[in-house]
């Protein structure tokens, strides 16, 4: 396993309730980044593959945390699938065998395959 930790520690600046919970000023709040976009409370079948699900990004941070390759991994991405929808318009999910591959982690998620159709 790599040196990626499962959650982030930070720390409430000022008294707040969660779930019921009440935590103190400076009091130590981790997040679970394994788990980001995984709400379904938030999402509606949050376990499905959803490419167009519209979600900022938990894991490239927050405020001064802000990961500076976030925009470049965005448009990376927004690149690489414009120009394969492009060249492949007729592109879709090879049927049943279609549901996506996931990388087996704990601290990170992502596709390792997709199948599809042209």
């Amino acid at each position: 396993m790599s040196g990626w930790p499962l959650a982030r520690r930070r720390f409430a600046l000022a008294d707040l309730t969660i779930a019921g919970v009440t935590i103190p000023q400076g009091g130590r709040v981790w997040v679970s980044i394994i788990s980001a976009h995984r709400d379904a409370a938030q999402f509606e079948d949050p376990s499905t593959f959803d490419p167009a699900r519209a979600a900022s990004h938990l894991a490239f941070g927050h405020g001064v945390h802000y990961c500076l390759g976030a925009p470049l991994a965005r448009l990376e991405a927004e690149i690489a699938v414009e120009r394969a929808l492009r060249r492949f318009p007729h592109m879709k999910p090879a049927g049943r065998q279609s549901e996506p591959d996931w990388w087996p982690s704990f601290h990170k998620r992502g596709l390792r395959s997709l199948l599809i159709a042209r």
